[in-house]
């Protein structure tokens, strides 16, 4: 497979935190599929509650960084709360890109999923005479 999950070692991070660790099972980091076909990956993250003005996808130096703000905060003005519990904050997640055109990667948002397309970069040739 050439899409790998990615994130950048920050705070201690580790890659394997994500899948195994103590995040994934309280659901604060984003939940992604990858699927292959013939002619691209697709990314299928998903993001319950996030709109679509929210979400940013930045490809740079062969990284995909899928982003999201979300904010579950509620104006209730009611009274006795002896907990209240709101989500807010920010989502991130990275794949490694190889072999993937860059160029025509591909986005849609829908039903608090997005789906990412990652065209697949035919190999260049290269032929070098050597004497």
């Amino acid at each position: 497979m050439t899409l790998v999950p990615y994130e950048k070692l920050a705070f201690g991070g580790g890659l394997l935190r994500d899948f195994f660790g103590e995040r994934a099972l309280f659901g604060s980091v984003m939940k992604a599929d990858v699927k292959e076909t013939k002619d691209a990956f697709i990314v299928e993250a998903e993001m319950p509650g996030v709109k679509k003005e929210d979400v940013t996808l930045i490809c740079e130096n062969g990284v995909l960084t899928i982003s999201a703000k979300i904010s579950d905060e509620k104006n209730e003005e009611k009274e006795n709360y002896v907990r209240k519990e709101r989500v807010t904050g920010e989502v991130k997640r990275s794949f490694a890109l190889r072999k993937i055109d860059e160029e025509n990667i591909a986005a849609k948002f829908e039903d608090g999923i997005l789906y990412v397309t990652l065209p697949k970069k035919e190999p260049e040739e290269k032929h070098i005479d050597i004497e």
